[in-house]
């Protein structure tokens, strides 16, 4: 087949997963439950881990670990933090995500770490867990230059005194529907690899990725594979997506740029 054709082929192929294209990014509420929930213990635990990974990712020096140990590799971390926090799986799949992308961007200018979190509410449900919402301060303090911030709304889903997950608020949560959905345009990147479809999933990425990184992608992935958002590592339509197995292991980063023709980039993290 000529190129030409191959690449009409795979637009065709990428229109058809598209599906509802227009799908709503979006999920919809349901109303908060009827007894009132105080979401700070959550909020707590949120703070702790995020403090933990970014001191520890980030070598902070001023800012000592009292649950990851010294060295921990991301995995010997991550098991660290659900053990001592009690992480449902989702908030478990998040501290990975976060602790992978950390360890591929330490700054070793980074002297401080401090989390700031204000606005804690309930604002709804979801698929019966009471969902709260928190904005976060992430600081940096750096022994020459700037201290840098970021501030982030997470949306949290409890579980009990757990803290289940911990997720991206758009405000509402992330469908995963749909290619303006930075999960669902994973999906759609994935289930093009999983098919076999590397033409598609190449124009998908806009020949950034190769056949031999998707393959590797393929292997790696399947139906169980979950997908997790980082909102701390948004820049401007740019998304992070992970891809993790049900034990809560990276297996892939994606790279999600939202737009008229969103694109999807693979990165191998193994």
């Amino acid at each position: 087949m000529s190129r030409r054709l191959a690449r009409t082929a795979a637009v065709a192929t990428l229109l058809l997963l598209t599906g509802c294209a227009s799908a709503d990014p979006v999920s919809t509420l349901d109303d908060a439950p009827a007894e009132a929930i105080d979401p700070t213990g959550q909020v707590t635990i949120l703070t702790t881990m995020l403090t933990e990974l970014y001191a520890h990712g980030l070598d902070a020096g001023s800012t000592p670990t009292s649950i990851i140990s010294d060295g921990a590799t991301v995995a010997v971390a991550v098991n660290e933090l659900t053990s001592a926090l009690d992480l449902g799986e989702g908030a478990r799949d998040f501290a990975a995500a976060t602790a992978f992308e950390l360890s591929v961007a330490a700054d070793e200018a980074v002297d401080e770490v401090d989390v700031a979190t204000s606005g804690a509410e309930i604002v709804g449900s979801h698929d019966g867990q009471p969902v709260a919402t928190v904005r976060v301060v992430l600081s940096a303090s750096r022994t020459s230059g700037p201290t840098t911030e970021a501030t982030v709304t997470y949306a949290l889903l409890l579980d009990g005194d757990r803290l289940a997950d911990v997720e991206t608020w758009a405000p509402g949560l992330d469908s995963g529907v749909g290619l303006s959905s930075p999960t669902g345009a994973a999906q759609r990147f994935l289930d093009l690899v999983q098919a076999g479809d590397l033409e598609a999933a190449r124009f998908f990425s806009d020949d950034v990725n190769t056949d031999a990184q998707l393959q590797v992608l393929a292997t790696a992935t399947d139906d169980d594979t979950r997908l997790v958002e980082l909102p701390q590592a948004q820049l401007g339509s740019a998304h992070v997506v992970y891809a993790l197995d049900p034990q809560g292991s990276v297996l892939g980063r994606f790279e999600v740029l939202l737009g008229s023709q969103t694109r999807v980039v693979y990165s191998p993290t193994a």
